[in-house]
């Protein structure tokens, strides 16, 4: 149990307790600190923003559908430059708002046409740097882009050849009249599936051969066409 003289000597501790002093350490403490889950790197962002880029990375990069973390770094990436190229095209914007002396005309829209042209013609270079930065975060994207594209399709061939491996392993097996426990479900690429996997992929397989056949007999009926022979037509397993 904690003793009166223990409880006084906290509160004399707690009096001693600093919190920030200087408008920096002040302006710090309002940022949301955050220490990436994926790269492990500490990003500073007011929790508006915080709030903001997450939701939108989190959206972009699922609908790329990355597996694996070198596809998700690629994703991430990808949808943080996309999070830098709409920031820039804001700054342009809030750029263009604030002149040199605010003109008054008595029209809204001819006062703010007035300011963007006073912005820009003060420091054009400022534009000019902004573009480049903002082409250079382009870039950056598209070629991340490419390669996940890339590393995505090479993925799902892989996936597929083991998948098209394994059901041709389970059609043998019910040739052979062997259990379906027997069937093998890990594809020499290492893409792993249930067994109710494979068996509804030779399924529609199945399916697909025999509405191609269907399709060839309706249209020689059709044409008035003798059917062609039965050892013609690729067989429906």
């Amino acid at each position: 149990m904690t003793s009166a003289k223990q409880v006084a000597a906290n509160r004399e501790n707690a009096k001693k307790s600093t919190g920030p002093k200087t408008p920096e350490t002040r302006e710090l403490t309002k940022m949301n600190a955050l220490r990436h889950g994926l790269t492990g790197q500490v990003n500073l962002m007011p929790t508006e923003d915080r709030e903001a880029h997450d939701k939108f990375c989190a959206g972009l990069v699922e609908s790329l559908a990355p597996e694996g973390n070198l596809e998700i770094q690629f994703a991430q990436s990808i949808a943080e430059d996309n999070w830098r190229m709409n920031r820039g095209r804001a700054i342009e914007t809030n750029m263009l708002v604030f002149g040199p002396s605010q003109p008054n005309t008595g029209h809204a829209q001819i006062d703010s046409a007035i300011t963007a042209a006073q912005v820009f013609s003060e420091d054009p270079r400022k534009f000019q740097l902004l573009s480049l930065y903002m082409q250079r975060t382009n870039r950056d994207m598209q070629k991340t882009l490419d390669r996940l594209t890339a590393m995505q399709s090479e993925r799902k061939a892989r996936r597929q050849q083991d998948l098209e491996e394994l059901a041709a392993l389970l059609e043998y097996n019910e040739i052979k009249h062997l259990p379906v426990e027997q069937a093998e479900t890990k594809g020499a690429n290492g893409f792993v599936f249930s067994i109710y996997e494979v068996q509804a992929f030779v399924t529609r397989r199945r399916r697909l051969k025999q509405a191609q056949i269907a399709e060839i007999r309706h249209s020689e009926r059709h044409r008035g066409k003798q059917p062609a022979p039965k050892h013609l037509l690729t067989r429906a397993a």
